[in-house]
């Protein structure tokens, strides 16, 4: 079969291919008749090779436009590329379909699939938060990707990003896009030669981290913080206050849930010593050192406006973002500090999915235009152009990734990463343990009330889950 046709079951019952091999060959042979060709066994069997390959490219003919959702603004750096009118430009001169990319608000675009799912208006193709994936599995959401495709993928594309594909036992759900999600510790090199710090050397510990953030927060005369030392996400939606903070859960011991391969069952995992250590961290930053503040913008934002010294989030958004929004800073990249000398660091290794909900009108043109974004040729076109990280380990041999300083620098922080847990109640989990980050920041609600409260409420979600 060629590579850029998609079988028939990835959207038609078996009886309805059957029919449609079956009718091709009827049609044939009355063809074959009129034309008073010969009949025999080779021209039955063209036919019947043929007519998957005939029926898919009249159900892809039929599809006119192929939408896809995508979450705007400057949530993610991936996401801005579908506002480049030639991403897709190749493929709909190919395919003759037209691509429409509909940006949407990201704290609210979860419920809106849900609900656009339940009343069968979905977009074709969804971009989403991989944290999203559990909740849209345990509503039977989306459509897997073929086994034979799926472990072509799996043996094909570097360790990282077979973790972030493989559900358990191959499984996978769609597609990690490229320049895929690490978090790690950003830093001005300006501010830290102001503050007399080596500009090269980040903090390794948590307790360096604190003291480098005091001595980098700058006051005017009244005593108001105008640049903090380390910037924090504390509003907005609960699955990105906790992917900006999971390098302390998990780097002090703790963690989302306690078996992260498990679909369901098992128990919440952060109201214990590991997790009250890492949300005190900042709350002492906040309240004791006063080297952070709540008055301050996204922390990616403050990096880049200079409002903030060190920030710890995806590094893909400031590689992106910093030649347009701060070409003249010079920042620092490296894996967020460990809570003690000795430890090894932990990160998010987090990714944003194309996927294919099972309620899409056209996901036979959505599957088809997904193995044309994810082949090898394009992974490497698109990440060349985008100056992005590629999947692909034949592609990491290649230049420009081969000598690229912070496609390198990403490498030596992949090993660190953990992915999000599977379970099927994670987005209970995720809304649980961000509620009590931001509840514990805000002072509405004691730590150890708050983390009590969170686990709670985890454990009905996974419970839940199970059922």
């Amino acid at each position: 079969m060629c590579s850029t046709c998609t079988p028939l079951t990835f959207a038609d019952p078996p009886a309805r291919i059957l029919r449609s091999i079956f009718g091709r060959i009827l049609s044939g042979f009355t063809l074959l008749a009129k034309r008073r060709y010969p009949v025999n066994r080779r021209n039955i069997l063209k036919l019947a090779l043929s007519a998957p390959l005939l029926a898919s490219r009249r159900a892809w003919g039929q599809a006119k436009t192929v939408t896809l959702w995508y979450p705007a603004g400057d949530i993610t750096a991936g996401a801005a590329h579908f506002s480049d009118k030639s991403f897709f430009a190749p493929y709909e001169s190919k395919a003759g379909v037209k691509v429409e990319a509909v940006g949407l608000d990201y704290d609210t675009m979860q419920q809106k699939i849900f609900a656009a799912a339940a009343a069968k208006n979905v977009g074709d193709i969804l971009f989403v938060d991989g944290s999203w994936v559990p909740g849209f599995l345990k509503e039977e959401m989306l459509d897997p990707v073929p086994d034979v495709r799926a472990k072509a993928w799996l043996d094909a594309v570097s360790p990282e990003i077979r973790t972030l594909s493989d559900y358990g036992k191959g499984q996978m759900w769609g597609y990690p896009q490229y320049g895929i999600d690490i978090y790690g510790l950003t830093w001005n090199k300006d501010h830290f030669k102001e503050a007399g710090l080596d500009p090269e050397k980040p903090p390794r510990t948590w307790d360096e981290f604190r003291d480098y953030a005091k001595k980098l927060t700058k006051r005017d005369a009244q005593g108001n913080i105008t640049r903090v030392g380390y910037a924090i996400r504390h509003v907005g939606h609960p699955h990105g206050v906790v992917h900006k903070h999971f390098w302390a859960i998990y780097g002090a011991g703790a963690s989302l849930v306690d078996d992260p391969l498990a679909l369901r069952g098992g128990k919440a995992n952060f109201n214990n010593d590991g997790g009250r250590a890492a949300l005190k961290l900042v709350l002492d930053m906040l309240d004791v050192d006063k080297s952070t503040s709540l008055n301050f913008p996204d922390p990616r934002a403050a990096l880049l406006k200079g409002l903030a010294s060190m920030q710890i989030s995806e590094t893909v958004s400031i590689h992106e973002r910093a030649p347009k929004e701060a070409p003249d800073l010079k920042w620092g990249l490296a894996a967020p500090p460990v809570r003690k000398a000795g430890d090894k660091p932990v990160t998010m290794l987090g990714s944003w999915l194309y996927a294919v909900p099972k309620m899409g009108k056209n996901r036979e043109a959505a599957w088809q235009l997904l193995e044309w974004i994810n082949t090898p040729e394009q992974d490497y076109e698109m990440c060349k152009k985008y100056g992005a990280s590629p999947r692909y380990k034949v592609n990491w041999d290649k230049e420009p990734f081969k000598s690229n300083a912070y496609d390198q620098s990403l490498k030596q922080i992949y090993p660190y990463g953990k992915p999000l847990p599977v379970n099927l109640g994670l987005n209970g989990v995720m809304d649980a343990m961000g509620g009590a980050i931001q509840k514990t920041w805000h002072h509405e609600a004691k730590l150890e009330d708050a983390l009590a409260e969170a686990e709670r409420a985890a454990n009905k979600a996974i419970g839940d889950a199970a059922k």
